[in-house]
């Protein structure tokens, strides 16, 4: 694992565990604005991934419109990914950033096609 300060300032996208199955996958992109032996601060938004009903594949979504800055303990990061300028997890980024927020219903996963 890279030094703490050398993740300081970087891009990332990180996931988080799941304790059930049926619970969205909640991810987090953003900045490192502090790392130290508990975990990380990421000013960033708040993803879940959900199941497109047009494509069944499953698609990454924001949670709220707003950059917050979110504590993450190690302890709740199943993986993590830093974000390279020019590579195509930036282009992905870039591509999930501009995505439309997800509805309440959505979120609760009562959103169904006609």
């Amino acid at each position: 694992m890279p030094k703490p300060s050398t993740l300081q300032g970087q891009r990332i996208k990180i996931v988080l565990r799941r304790f059930h199955i049926q619970t969205p996958r909640e991810i987090i992109r953003g900045i490192v604005t502090e790392v130290d032996e508990l975990g990380f601060r990421v000013s960033g938004r708040r993803f879940q991934e959900i199941t497109d009903l047009e494509t069944s594949l499953p698609v990454e979504r924001p949670v709220e419109d707003n950059t917050k800055v979110y504590w993450i303990p190690s302890y709740s990061i199943r993986y993590s990914e830093l974000i390279l300028p020019g590579s195509t997890s930036e282009q992905e980024d870039n591509e999930v950033q501009r995505r439309k927020p997800l509805t309440v219903a959505e979120m609760h996963g009562k959103a169904r096609s006609d």
